[in-house]
């Protein structure tokens, strides 16, 4: 299961969510689609779950968003954005 960190506070702003890790002082600017991975996830969920709610939402192969949305956990993974529990 993925959730977002403690250590983030995050903000809606024209539709796109703006957050900062308090950890590392830094800015994060997310587009549409990042944004709304973000509030998904504000609960715990798993990949699968995040990929079934976004495939309706989106006009796309099931891979080319499980591949993106595996790519975009990997990349805030790193800056310790979320967190992955059980």
């Amino acid at each position: 299961m993925v959730i977002c960190s403690d250590e983030v506070v995050a903000s809606d702003l024209d539709g796109e969510v703006v957050m900062m890790s308090i950890e590392r002082g830094e800015y994060y600017g997310l587009d549409d689609i990042a944004s709304r991975i973000w509030h998904l996830i504000e609960k715990p969920r798993s990949i699968r779950e995040i990929c079934e709610i976004l495939l309706p939402e989106y006009d796309v192969e099931r891979e080319r968003i499980e591949q993106d949305v595996l790519a975009f956990f990997q990349d805030i993974h790193e800056d310790k954005l979320i967190r992955i529990v059980e």
